[in-house]
């Protein structure tokens, strides 16, 4: 296709493009086919069975952030894929009839089609694994479909090229050369002149190499996560000299012709990570034509989401010398909204802060339709992907949402332990739960339900342990732990890195407590002057509070602060519980919020039942068991104020809500309350939660 360009030779570029020239195509028993692999076959979503659909990349992850991230907010998935499915082949084809941009349309086929269908590669060798795992045998089958060797052999292929040379030249035309230009211009090759990123994939592939020369390969759930890890670092890597070649377009007057091209490799990707940052990018790179005056912001944002696509400041390296200098690497004392903590919160102990960006996968994969149950989705809820990035710099494998709902050893320190064991007659409700509503494909619910679940069961249940853990380091005088490392990793569950460094956090990006409170004080009229919500302010107050107890070793102070912090939480929860339960009484109501307020229910149950087994009832008639009591919202509010005496909060900390008060009935707010909103008082729980922790760290 360069080649022709060059030339002035359009008419046979678009041959070569739409038809191959190269690259035969082979048939089941391994006979050369009439037609030829052609780039835009690679390109376009029809594709195998793609009618309306996604075609060869309906279970890709990297493809659905594709077209989600060049979609606008208000279009669903089936606008989507319409409008920006085949988003490379539009673009190639219109560089196609544009002799003014030299051979751009051959360098796109490499930046836009080759490195995603690379991907896919990848993907669908992991889907081929799952397939062996669940009792495939490629060995037994002629046709050749499903085979994850063949799958990774093919992605290596795709990197590298036929044409690519190695030292001193270093010359080729695929991706393995664009990594190279990168390495480059940034400073990252090693000393033989090879790209980092290049030796680093290469280490990578051998890897799968020989876990596929495995007798057993992919028949082991150890196999399967492998292969998963191994993807996704390989992944990451192919992002980094496409956000190379963006800096160096938008910087060099003469390339920045190729500006939207390598944004529409790297931007819309970002929609996996935080949403204002990729609604951003997108206006700056994507919606709007490139403003050099705006470089210095793009810069900032696209450095900001390095984290979440899985490398570093330094694995991007500075730009031309000094021109560009490398950016700073993430700092212990890096804030989390209003807090700061003592210890590096991007995985502390097995838990690491970026499992909000897990949650935000899954929730988007979930929007599409699926022949696997969503195994891709599956996979970040077992393994999770945010983490893959940590694991070799701190030496321990990082917690997935599925150890979280499962790892007993850390469950058992909250003081609701044998609560949720005796409420739902088990320790895995949340993951048995979520692992059957992704077999229930039928059930319209299923993606609410399961993001409801992991966000209001699985996290908070997780960060009551981390409380209970914190009180028995603190009291624990051969702890050789950081003081504040379990309190720290509450905080960042509690508010999540979508967040961001400003104090009153993200607008709407944030998917932990901290968004959920902000979210019902707008609601109920909690808000305090900034428009965030109170129960945060104090939330922060308390986290200070319990930093310095435990720096202290003050541990029978920061026990009244551990319970405060504890039960604090529970409120933007409550909160949530009310709030669905109201928009369930409408006529608007959907089957999501139907199932997203059967989860926010589910959540506090076992808490509730432990203090009033009848108010736990009217919550489980009217949110869960749907008996047709019809009982209405104000009565989950009331049901809820039944159990505030006992959680140690004044029911005005719930503020009211479209007519529904949890105060109505009880009007048992003191007089010494009545001035301030947020007061602490003794309740039964309080004296519950200090026996509990102390009984369970005697034993």
């Amino acid at each position: 296709m360069a080649d022709n360009i060059s030339q002035g030779n359009f008419l046979d570029a678009r041959r070569i493009y739409e038809n191959g020239k190269n690259s035969p195509q082979y048939d089941m028993y391994g006979n050369e086919m009439d037609d030829l692999l052609s780039l835009q076959r690679m390109a376009k979503i029809e594709q195998g069975d793609g009618e309306g659909g996604l075609g060869v990349f309906k279970e890709d992850p990297s493809y659905m952030f594709q077209v989600l991230g060049m979609a606008d907010g208000d279009q669903s998935i089936s606008e989507t894929i319409a409008l920006h499915g085949g988003y490379a082949d539009t673009y190639i084809m219109k560089e196609l009839f544009d002799t003014d941009d030299g051979n751009l349309a051959a360098q796109a086929s490499t930046i836009l089609v080759v490195s995603m269908y690379a991907s896919h590669m990848l993907w669908d060798g992991l889907q081929d694994c799952l397939a062996v795992k669940n009792g495939y045998v490629p060995e037994e089958d002629r046709t050749g479909k499903i085979n994850p060797k063949q799958s990774f052999d093919n992605f290596i292929a795709l990197y590298v090229g036929a044409g690519q040379s190695l030292a001193p030249d270093w010359q080729g035309d695929m991706l393995y050369e664009l990594a190279q230009a990168g390495g480059d211009l940034f400073g990252t090759v090693d000393s033989n002149g090879e790209a980092l990123v290049n030796s680093d994939i290469r280490e990578s592939y051998q890897q799968l190499q020989r876990l596929m020369s495995e007798e057993d390969y992919c028949q082991r759930d150890e196999s399967v996560e492998s292969a998963w890890r191994l993807v996704n670092h390989i992944l990451s890597r192919m992002y980094v000299p496409m956000v190379q070649m963006l800096i160096h377009s938008m910087k060099q007057e003469t390339d920045v012709h190729k500006v939207r091209m390598y944004s529409m490799a790297v931007i819309p990707q970002l929609s996996q990570c935080t949403p204002s940052i990729h609604q951003k990018l997108k206006e700056y790179l994507l919606d709007n034509k490139y403003k050099a005056e705006n470089f210095p912001r793009i810069l900032e944002l696209l450095q900001l989401s390095y984290d979440c696509l899985g490398f570093s400041c330094q694995d991007v390296g500075a730009y031309n010398g000094d021109e560009v200098a490398e950016c700073a690497e993430y700092e212990t004392s890096h804030p989390l909204a209003s807090f700061i903590p003592k210890t590096d919160v991007r995985a502390v102990s097995s838990i690491q802060l970026y499992v909000d960006l897990d949650i935000l996968a899954i929730d988007h994969l979930l929007k599409f339709p699926s022949d696997t149950k969503n195994a891709m989705a599956q996979f970040y809820y077992k393994y999770g992907r945010s983490g893959e990035s940590l694991e070799s710099s701190v030496g321990y494998s990082i917690a997935s949402l599925q150890d979280m709902a499962r790892l007993t050893e850390q469950r058992q320190f909250s003081p609701y332990y044998n609560d949720y064991l005796l409420y739902f007659k088990g320790p895995l409700f949340a993951d048995n739960a979520i692992m059957g509503a992704f077999d229930d494909t039928e059930n319209d619910q299923r993606r609410a339900y399961i993001v409801s679940l992991i966000r209001n069961t699985v996290i908070p249940e997780f960060m009551m342990g981390l409380l209970g853990l914190a009180l028995k380091d603190c009291k624990d005088v051969e702890n050789i732990e950081p003081a504040t490392m379990y309190l720290d990793a509450f905080a960042a569950l509690y508010i999540g890195s979508l967040e961001g460094i400003k104090p009153t956090g993200s607008d709407s990006d944030g998917m932990m407590i901290w968004a959920l409170a902000n979210n019902r004080a707008r609601q109920f009229n909690t808000q305090n002057k900034l428009f965030g919500a109170k129960i945060n302010d104090e939330m922060t107050d308390l986290l200070y509070a319990g930093q310095t107890q435990l720096e202290r070793n003050d541990c029978t102070n920061f026990e009244t602060t551990l319970s405060r912090t504890l039960h604090l939480m529970l409120l933007p929860m409550i909160q949530n519980a009310i709030w669905y339960a109201i928009r369930n009484e409408k006529a608007s109501s959907t089957d999501e919020d139907s199932a997203s307020g059967m989860a926010a229910a589910q959540s506090l149950l076992p808490i509730v039942s432990k203090y009033d087994k009848d108010a736990a009832s009217i919550i489980d008639r009217e949110m869960v068991a749907n008996d047709g009591d019809d009982l209405g919202p104000q009565s989950v509010a009331n049901a809820f104020y039944k159990v505030m005496d006992d959680i140690g909060y004044d029911c005005a900390y719930l503020g009211q809500a479209e007519g529904i008060d949890p105060c109505e009935q009880y009007k048992k707010v003191n007089a010494s309350n009545t001035g301030s909103m947020m007061s602490w008082r003794s309740g039964a729980a309080f004296i519950l939660i200090i026996s509990a922790i102390s009984s369970f760290i005697s034993t």
